[in-house]
């Protein structure tokens, strides 16, 4: 699941901030490259990408499986391979 992070917004939408997404382990696109610092969402996003490196340091996985799909993944036998 990816992380939000609030940034601000110029555009005219009329709210002074938007959400960003920003990729977490398991999500398309991690690990998340940096924003240059000279970028207005970059004080916040770089954090957040920090932040989750972090975590995924931590961590001996980057991400669990729910039981459910590890139920799945016992349940189904591996293919057999051909000769």
């Amino acid at each position: 699941m990816s992380r939000l992070v609030s940034v601000p917004d110029w555009g005219a939408s009329g709210s002074l901030y938007q959400q960003v997404e920003v990729a977490e382990p398991g999500d398309p696109g991690y690990p998340a490259p940096e924003l240059p610092e000279g970028d207005p969402w970059a004080p916040a996003v770089n954090a957040a990408i920090r932040e989750i490196e972090a975590e995924a340091a931590d961590s001996p996985v980057p991400y669990t499986l729910t039981a459910g799909a590890e139920a799945l993944l016992e349940a189904e036998p591996e293919p057999e391979a051909e000769p």
